[in-house]
């Protein structure tokens, strides 16, 4: 009989390490929200517009719980929670999507209905909005170390980016009120199903992840990587019916991808071009149908997002704090790249001869073939987050981009002293920074 102890051994040990990532994460969770609590006790709120609006006094347990829930009630998630609350009111209200709120609504109705009682429906939103970020952040860590197993090859090293995203510097917004978390699970569930070819059930998965966040439909593209751009999925044999099957195949995926999106733009138009909303002007440009959208009206009319309108010198702090972010993804997007320059112009379909023997397992990792979308995303993304958006969210923003976390890992496993304490320290410190300011109003947003 064949001798399965090695494969036994070796599912034990990713059911030991999964579980391992699961009580790290949920650690992680307690542990940042403790540590917000007490910084606000200490510090004095910045803006207190939270408090005014979840109320104060009442007994000892209720005073606690909304302290838990004024503390991860900042910036954006006030959007969030009058979504929840009352619907789309207002026009600026359209560039947050409809996922998060929806699902605040459900748990308010159903799990946590008794708290309503006690400390008000706004405050229930507000911690179901805060359960639900937590609870996908765990499974997000989970999901990220089994698609780093898929993609790099090498267990260590998807273990190794998964504690990294458990102290991710965008830390407190993975368990405040925002859509990190659960975009980042949406999108990882989607990339695994990618990477393990099951292209309609991916689809499904990043159809909830562009009703989550604008930039889903970006991850669409990984579907027609698998499908039509990969030289490993043509073989040898690229006939004219199995072209044509594998265009329809990614049409129709791609379409059920970005479903979502669509939809809440077609919502915003039906409810904002039935009416004039200024007699002045008349209707809205997206009232004229596409391309124009209510979203990039929306991020352009009210919060002045465009192509290089961040770079005044008023945003320089902006700018610093975004700093790390920015280098350490285009050093690793230049690493990846510089590795073998062919294989990342001629979209992998030639290599640079070189061998590979004398690296280390590590490296052969983070510079395999299975990179290589990843990488092309993770650059257009720093190319539109440093030239288009509020420069300081991208932190957050790339909470969702599994590339940032594999190549911190590589640097933390194969790279110099100075390399491990600068990914190491900038994880660690940025990512308790945020926690304080974040639980007391201050900016970064």
């Amino acid at each position: 009989m064949p001798n399965t102890t090695p494969t036994r051994r070796s599912t034990a040990g990713v059911r030991s390490r999964r579980w391992a990532l699961v009580r790290y994460a949920a650690l992680s969770r307690v542990a940042s929200l403790a540590l917000g609590v007490v910084a606000n006790l200490v510090v004095d709120d910045y803006d207190a517009s939270a408090q005014l609006v979840l109320g104060s006094g009442g007994l000892l347990p209720v005073q606690a719980v909304r302290l838990l829930a004024r503390i991860v009630m900042r910036w954006d998630a006030f959007y969030f929670v009058h979504i929840a609350d009352v619907g789309y009111v207002y026009e600026q209200e359209h560039a947050f999507f409809p996922l998060l709120p929806m699902l605040m609504r459900l748990v308010t109705s159903t799990v946590l209905a008794p708290l309503v009682g006690l400390v008000g429906r706004q405050a229930t939103l507000v911690l179901a909005g805060a359960a639900i970020s937590s609870a996908c952040f765990v499974l997000a860590t989970t999901t990220l170390y089994d698609l780093g197993r898929a993609t790099l090859h090498n267990e260590r090293m998807a273990y190794v980016a998964a504690l990294l995203f458990v102290w991710a510097p965008s830390n407190m917004f993975m368990s405040a009120v925002y859509t990190e978390s659960l975009f980042a699970w949406l999108v990882f569930t989607a990339l695994l199903h990618i990477a393990r070819h099951q292209h309609f059930r991916a689809s499904l998965w990043l159809c909830a992840s562009s009703l989550c966040r604008s930039n889903g439909v970006a991850y669409a593209g990984f579907i027609v990587w698998d499908l039509l751009v990969r030289r490993e999925a043509w073989g040898d044999t690229a006939c004219g019916r199995r072209t044509l099957m594998r265009v329809a195949r990614a049409a129709i995926a791609v379409a059920v991808s970005v479903l979502g999106f669509v939809a809440f733009q077609i919502y915003g138009h039906r409810t904002h071009c039935l009416q004039t909303l200024h007699p002045d002007t008349g209707l809205r440009p997206y009232c004229g149908g596409f391309p124009a959208t209510v979203y990039g009206f929306v991020q352009d009319a009210y919060w002045d997002v465009g192509f290089l309108r961040y770079y005044t010198w008023q945003q320089l702090p902006n700018f610093v704090l975004a700093a790390p972010m920015i280098v350490l993804s285009a050093a690793g997007v230049a690493t990846y790249a510089a590795h073998d320059l062919v294989r990342i112009s001629t979209l992998g379909w030639k290599r640079r001869s070189r061998s590979r023997a004398a690296l280390p397992a590590e490296s052969t990792a983070f510079f395999g073939d299975g990179m290589l979308a990843h990488v092309y995303l993770w650059g257009l993304l720093l190319a539109v987050a440093t030239a288009a958006m509020h420069v300081q969210v991208i932190t957050r923003f790339f909470s969702g981009v599994p590339a940032v976390f594999w190549f911190a890992a590589h640097a933390v496993a194969d790279g110099g002293r100075w390399q491990r304490r600068a990914v190491a320290g900038y994880f660690a410190a940025y990512g308790l920074a945020g926690v304080v300011l974040f639980s007391n109003f201050f900016p970064p947003a």
